[in-house]
């Protein structure tokens, strides 16, 4: 788990990115619900690697896999955004008037 990614958008940021309020507030929410669903099955790590029998520790299984790969694609949209910010900014600098 990457708790360095659970942090709070600056205004600045906010300013710039009116989505990102809203996306780290998600991203605090799935891992949350990782850290849940973990602590409700210990053993969830160990399922993943094979067929859980019990419907709700395979259906935690899945959500957990879920949750951690919208993490991955929310981070990834934040990191794409930043840098279309940055090259936009650098194009504006460049305006010669």
């Amino acid at each position: 788990m990457d708790d360095e990614r659970l942090s709070l958008p600056t205004i600045a940021q906010i300013v710039m990115a009116g989505e990102r309020p809203v996306l780290a507030a998600l991203d605090v929410l799935l891992e949350l619900s990782v850290r849940t669903l973990m602590a409700q099955h210990p053993d969830l790590e160990a399922a993943g690697r094979t067929r859980p029998q019990d419907q709700a520790r395979a259906l935690a299984c899945t959500a957990v896999t879920l949750a951690r790969s919208l993490r991955e694609v929310v981070a990834g949209y934040l990191l794409a955004r930043d840098r279309a910010l940055e090259s936009r900014d650098r194009w504006e600098d460049e305006i010669p008037f």
